[in-house]
């Protein structure tokens, strides 16, 4: 039995043969085409898949990649070896079948009670009521928030909304508090300036 190879083991392959077969399958192919995942997910500069498919009809096709000018294969996807123990990928296209749209008449939902909507016009009541001062997501600031005197842990992250305002709190008889609180990369830097009122 000969013994797999695993993704580390790899054979060289000279770029100027892969330069040779590159083609762009746009240009080759004006019928129904199949629409295939292949994803490399372990690293390298230059990656390229060669394989043994022509014009991508339904069946079961062998692949490899070429990384780094080496051929390899990913082992978290389907593989299967040949009978001299080369590991090849393996993929299995099948025709793209259309929905029926008969068959998910029972996944329908039921239709909404009438009495469900209405339309009733708006008054002048709905009108006249003022707009809130500040949007209810930035009513929760550092500045309103108490901090406990023996805690020295860092502040709870912030929420988005609260990113790159500047807050003022002015109480009568107490210094003015300006703060601001922005991100930098995964920290959040918070500023408080004490201003007295005199």
């Amino acid at each position: 039995m000969v013994p797999l190879p695993g993704p580390s083991e790899m054979m060289h392959v000279h770029n100027n043969a892969l330069a040779h077969y590159v083609t762009d399958s746009r240009d080759a192919f004006s019928e129904k085409l199949n629409a295939v995942i292949i994803t490399w997910s372990y690293g390298g500069r230059q990656i390229a898949v060669t394989g043994s498919w022509d014009k991508w009809n339904k069946g079961v096709f062998r692949y490899r990649f070429i990384v780094d000018d080496q051929l390899r294969y990913a082992s978290d996807l389907p593989w299967e070896c040949d009978d001299s123990g080369t590991v090849y990928n393996i993929l299995d296209v099948q025709e793209d079948v259309p929905e029926n749209p008969e068959s998910l008449s029972e996944f329908e939902t039921p239709p909404s009670p009438v009495t469900s909507y209405n339309n009733e016009s708006l008054d002048n009541y709905d009108f006249s009521k003022q707009p809130p001062d500040i949007p209810p997501q930035l009513q929760l600031t550092l500045l309103n928030v108490r901090s406990a005197a023996e805690s020295h842990q860092s502040l709870p992250k912030p929420r988005h909304a609260v990113l790159n305002h500047l807050y003022i709190q002015n109480n009568r008889g107490q210094p003015v508090a300006l703060g601001s609180t922005h991100r930098f990369l995964q920290k959040y830097v918070t500023v408080v300036l004490y201003k007295p009122t005199r």
